[in-house]
């Protein structure tokens, strides 16, 4: 059954699962999109405050972004986001580290302007086994309402 905007409540959250940093899949991720010694050198990297090889914060917050979509948005009529409003990387992600990822309602307004849409502002927090918080975002998506039902292709 697919969530429409009048179907979310500030408050709710919802565990969305965890993942493991694989360490090639790291190495290989870092030297396409962000080849920082940190995240490419395991000698260079030795030598930082992280102590070794750290994930790309951009593959912590795509891994985090699969988890969110797979386990919370593929079940809501979703059209995306404005952008992150909020993002941080608050801790380091070491290879093999198992990362936990939760999200939160903080927010529900209707439009004023069209009935077809909502919009909601939700917090992603990202936990290492550790409790440590690794990531963190704020983000704004933009729902179809029961109004709008008949422009959501996969409805119900």
């Amino acid at each position: 059954m697919v969530r429409y905007f009048e179907d979310l409540a500030e408050g709710e959250s919802h565990d969305l699962g965890s993942y493991t940093a694989d360490r090639e899949e790291l190495l290989a991720f870092a030297r396409r999109y962000d080849p920082q010694p940190i995240h490419t050198d395991p000698e260079m990297a030795a030598e930082t405050m992280y102590g070794g090889l750290i994930a790309s914060g951009w593959h912590t917050a795509g891994s985090c972004m699969a988890l969110l979509v797979e386990n919370f948005l593929a079940e809501t009529a979703t059209l995306g986001s404005f952008g992150l409003e909020e993002l941080r990387w608050r801790a380091p992600v070491y290879p093999g580290d198992t990362v936990r990822v939760a999200v939160e309602v903080i927010e529900t307004r209707a439009s004023e302007s069209r009935e077809d849409r909502g919009y909601v502002t939700n917090d992603v927090v990202a936990e290492n086994e550790a409790g440590e918080e690794v990531l963190f975002w704020r983000s704004t998506n933009i729902f179809i309402t029961e109004a709008g039902r008949d422009q959501w292709p996969r409805g119900e």
